[in-house]
């Protein structure tokens, strides 16, 4: 019986420890979707996100007026892009990804910009 009990507990706690490992891993698993270059529909905006939270942003993205080189971060369904430099306190955005070679960016505004996987 006191084996009995012991392999239920046993049991329990590894189905804790997976449930945990599991809910931390949405972050991870959203951030890898973000990793390489975006282009707009013309071509005259691009976004290269890297895997150490980096993104260079170049040309104009609709109405979103990021240059430059950011750290950025993703906490469930947002984006914040945050100056290397430190100066600006950041900008965060809607994201989701209707397909897997299509991200889209939404201000509060309801602005969006639609990137394409180059």
């Amino acid at each position: 019986m006191k084996k009995q009990k012991q392999f239920v507990l046993v049991g329990i706690m590894l189905v804790m420890l997976a449930t945990i490992s599991l809910s931390g891993c949405t972050n991870a698993v959203d951030k890898s979707k973000f990793i390489g270059t975006w282009t707009t529909s013309g071509g005259s905006g691009s976004m290269t996100f890297t895997g150490d939270d980096k993104v260079t942003v170049t040309g104009q993205l609709g109405d979103f007026s990021l240059s430059g080189t950011y750290t950025w971060a993703v906490a469930g369904e947002k984006i914040t892009f945050t100056s290397e430099s430190g100066g600006s306190v950041g900008v965060t955005y809607d994201y989701r990804f209707p397909t897997g070679d299509q991200l889209i960016f939404t201000n509060s505004m309801g602005g969006s910009i639609t990137l394409t996987k180059a």
